[in-house]
């Protein structure tokens, strides 16, 4: 009896399984073309990359290194596998190298180093290796990934950097201009000018004090205010203050600021002109011309004044002569006397404007009042002076500018105002003192003449009275200001430092 024969599939089924094989097998196919794809194209990302890459096993030596590498060293890849990478490393870098690896065998972490490396010519390559370990999936052992930089341009820009940052600190420390640096209202760098502007020994002194600090207290409010407009972008003239230094002793200087930037953070430079000299050559000058004005004042009174009462008396004495001789010569005589005696009234007046011989003695107080009682009686303006009980201005130089100021403001006001009455204004508050002259006149028909860039001079057209009271103003530490008053006049103000006893 035969045995049962297998049983054989039904043709359609074998002949569709074999089409799911071929299917499946045509898509392993195009899987492993995509795959040999996606590998040629990261193997020319990897050999053609900007920068070179190499695979170092714990030893050194290269197991893998790309076409950009290559270039680098100077060699073919056939003769650099398997190398020493150190035999391509300078002589004087070597030893880096080799921490580098001891690094990158002891850390599991990034690991950055700078060397040089050699190339068959002789030329040496600063390099930046940037190292990773990572394990190699054929032998399981740690290699470790490095990038190789060529580090050339950006050593060329550092080195340009501090050459160029050296010349900067040269040009600044011979500068004789004080330069401070302020950050966060601290000191954060100073400059030897600086350093000698504030008496102090080095600038390690100022680093983390506040620069108002160093200015003199009647000052710092001023400082203050130019600091803040500087630091908000805004431009303020310069300014002229008074430092006051380690022993005590005060310099003037002239200040100027900006915005700036210190270790990406808002700071505000300041330039520091030491300005003694000039301020005491300027103290000197005005101080000659007051004492030449003083003494043309004191001649005036001694001489002129003398004569024409002399020649007053005598034409009084001629007239009662004449009298009794020619009445009509003697009211010619009476005409002459008149006029000599205004002369004389003139002339006495004048001097007491050249010479307010009363201003050391009563202060300034008492010589103003002087002075609007003179305006009073010479013109048809009415001048009157309100003042605070205060103590009294000792220091003599400060009392004759502000006097001078006092007297050109008026004689403006009388010249060209048409105004009706002055009111004179001295008022104290806190360290400073404020000094205004009003009048009710037709006003300021324009802007007051623009100063120059220090705040003091005309910079266009006409103003020599306004260029006087402003020069007098800074010489005692002060403002001037001028505006014009609503709805009509002229307000002149001048605020300046309270006299204080030298420290």
């Amino acid at each position: 009896m035969k045995a049962p024969s297998a049983v054989k599939p039904p043709r359609k089924a074998r002949d569709l399984g074999m089409e799911q094989l071929e299917a499946r097998n045509q898509e392993l196919t195009r899987t492993l073309q995509i795959i040999e794809e996606a590998r040629a194209r990261l193997a020319d990302h990897y050999d053609f990359a900007p920068i070179g890459f190499i695979t170092l096993d714990s030893a050194g030596y290269v197991r893998e290194i790309n076409l950009t590498a290559c270039r680098l060293l100077g060699r073919e890849r056939p003769t650099l596998l398997d190398m020493p990478f150190f035999t391509r490393v300078a002589p004087s870098h070597c030893r880096v190298f080799l921490n580098h690896l001891r690094d990158c065998n002891r850390l599991d972490s990034e690991v950055v180093c700078d060397v040089v490396l050699c190339t068959p010519e002789g030329r040496e390559i600063p390099v930046e290796l940037r190292s990773v370990p990572v394990p190699d999936p054929r032998s399981g052992e740690t290699v470790y990934r490095t990038a190789i930089t060529d580090i050339t341009e950006r050593l060329r820009l550092g080195q340009a950097q501090r050459e160029s940052e050296e010349r900067y600190r040269s040009l600044v420390e011979l500068l004789p201009d004080g330069i401070f640096i302020q950050s966060e209202e601290a000191i954060v760098y100073a400059s030897s000018a600086a350093v000698r502007i504030c008496g102090v020994g080095s600038a390690k002194e100022l680093d983390g004090s506040k620069l108002c600090e160093w200015v003199r207290p009647a000052y710092r409010q001023r400082m203050l205010d130019m600091l803040a407009q500087a630091a908000a972008g805004h431009h303020s003239p310069a300014l002229e203050l008074q430092f006051l230094r380690r022993d005590g002793t005060t310099i003037d200087v002239e200040v100027a600021a900006s915005a700036f930037s210190q270790d990406g953070k808002p700071a505000v430079l300041v330039c520091a002109r030491d300005i003694s000299r000039r301020k005491e050559a300027e103290r000197h000058v005005v101080a000659i011309i007051e004492r030449e004005r003083m003494r043309f004042g004191r001649d005036l009174h001694d001489s002129l004044l003398q004569t024409l009462a002399g020649a007053t008396l005598m034409l009084e004495l001629l007239h009662h002569r004449l009298s009794k001789i020619s009445p009509e010569y003697s009211v010619e005589a009476k005409r002459i006397e008149g006029i000599v005696r205004q002369s004389a009234v003139d002339a006495r007046n004048l001097a007491r404007g050249l010479c307010p011989v009363n201003i050391g003695k009563v202060g300034l107080a008492a010589t103003l009042e002087e002075l609007a009682a003179d305006v009073t009686d010479r013109s048809e303006i009415s001048c009157v002076l309100e003042c605070d009980a205060m103590p009294p201005i000792v220091d003599v130089t400060v009392a004759t500018h502000a006097y001078r100021i006092v007297q050109e403001a008026v004689a403006n006001a009388i010249k060209h105002s048409g105004a009706e009455s002055i009111l004179i204004q001295l008022r104290a508050f806190n360290e400073r003192i404020t000094l205004s002259i009003a009048d009710d006149g037709k006003g300021i028909t324009a802007d007051p003449p623009k100063t120059d860039e220090t705040g003091i001079g005309p910079k266009d057209g006409p103003g020599m009275g306004m260029h006087t009271m402003r020069y007098r103003a800074t010489i005692i530490g002060g403002d001037l200001e001028v505006r014009r008053r609503s709805p009509r006049g002229t307000m002149v103000t001048c605020t300046f430092p309270r006299p204080v006893d030298p420290l």
